[in-house]
């Protein structure tokens, strides 16, 4: 007489092949995204426990994991943003301390874009580039038709006829309130920036309401 095996469904691994849960890739991307610990701290802490996992083995997972779960959703995010009338986009310096083309450190930029306040749908993506190079917002919002708002970088004016930008009335309003100090207290009120400040400040209040 045979005795029968009965096997319990294994559930879909995170990464195939991979011992990896998702529980401990979510919390290993906590660690380093939100909390800020690096790799090779959470390795130590790791050992400490007794728990043998080294900072490639990490590495490995976060890649993969990224690739096969947050890449798709990413994207979906990115087919709703360029269908927006409205897009916020800004490009900030990213120090890299080493990649395969520079061992050095070197400066590259994190490029963001982002739906308007009018929007019922709240996106923001980030999108990582070596360069400033206005070729990277042309190709991440390939589709897109309207406006973008950004500040006085004049690479924007060269996407095309596809987009019309608006600039920045936080970034114009700095510079009337920087002029404002330079002036003396009792000339403030009538002078050229006083009157620009008291303007953004009448649209800022009509926004607010």
């Amino acid at each position: 007489m045979e005795t029968p095996i009965v096997k319990t469904p294994q559930e879909k691994p995170v990464i195939k092949g991979s011992f990896a849960s998702p529980e401990a890739v979510a919390h290993i991307m906590t660690q380093k995204f939100v909390i800020y610990s690096p790799l090779y701290r959470q390795e130590q802490d790791l050992k400490r426990q007794g728990v043998e996992l080294t900072r490639q083995t990490m590495s490995n997972w976060i890649l993969k994991a990224s690739q096969l779960w947050l890449e798709p959703i990413y994207e979906k995010l990115r087919e709703l943003l360029i269908k927006e009338e409205v897009i916020h986009a800004d490009e900030t310096t990213l120090q890299v301390l080493k990649t395969k083309e520079k061992p050095t450190p070197k400066k590259a930029y994190m490029w963001l874009y982002r739906t308007s306040g009018c929007s019922e749908k709240n996106i923001v993506l980030y999108d990582y580039k070596p360069n400033r190079k206005i070729e990277n917002a042309e190709n991440f919002l390939e589709g897109f038709n309207g406006y973008i708002h950004a500040d006085g970088y004049q690479g924007y004016h060269k996407l095309g006829d596809n987009f019309t930008v608006v600039g920045c009335w936080a970034h114009c309003r700095r510079k009337f309130a920087e002029a404002l100090e330079m002036i003396s207290k009792d000339e403030r009120a009538n002078s050229t920036a006083g009157i620009a400040l008291d303007y953004c400040n009448q649209l800022y209040a009509i926004e607010k309401k």
